[in-house]
């Protein structure tokens, strides 16, 4: 596996967002020390697959044309490079966006509890109850803010971001396969 990962100028993070592991899997795997589970071994044996064939394959490059296209392909390659990593910093911005969203959320839900106990325990119609009531209304328009709707956009920002990185990853395999083809 390294082998043929490393052929295709991909890290083991890469590799394992392509067979959908992690990538403590892909390096003891490597090593021999855990087998990959089937759906991945599937998408892997598919892999080599393809990358045997395209090894096969003859060049039909005429002279002149491979320094061209393997300038284009590195341009495609960096540009591929790129995206995935911009998704992936991207990923990292939601998923730290999103705990602290969920936090918000439960710090409110708490502070929101307090303040009913509060209020009953405050004579009706005076100014603590008024300024306790105040507040309530200040807690739930937080937690509105950061309400299942909200949390919901950011997963699916997560997962979207997730599918773009994954995307480029797996166009970075083929064009690495055609440059070796």
């Amino acid at each position: 596996m390294k082998e043929i990962r490393k052929n295709l100028n991909l890290s083991q993070q890469e590799l394992a967002l392509l067979l959908n592991v992690s990538r403590s899997t892909i390096a003891m795997y490597e090593k021999g020390l855990r087998p990959l589970p089937p759906e991945a071994s599937l998408k892997w044996m598919k892999m080599q697959q393809q990358w045997q064939e395209n090894q096969r394959k003859p060049n039909l490059l005429r002279p002149g044309q491979n320094s061209y296209l393997t300038v284009q392909q590195e341009q495609c390659l960096a540009f591929l490079n790129a995206q995935a990593q911009r998704a992936a910093i991207r990923s990292v911005s939601v998923t730290q966006q999103l705990a602290a969203l969920e936090d918000q959320h439960r710090i409110l839900l708490q502070k929101l509890h307090f303040l009913k106990e509060l209020l009953e325990e405050t004579p009706r119609g005076s100014r603590q109850a008024e300024l306790i009531g105040n507040r309530m209304q200040h807690t739930l328009i937080g937690l509105a803010y950061c309400g299942p709707e909200r949390r919901q956009l950011l997963s699916y920002k997560l997962q979207v971001l997730t599918a773009q990185q994954k995307a480029a990853l797996a166009s970075k395999v083929i064009v690495q396969q055609l440059r070796y083809s």
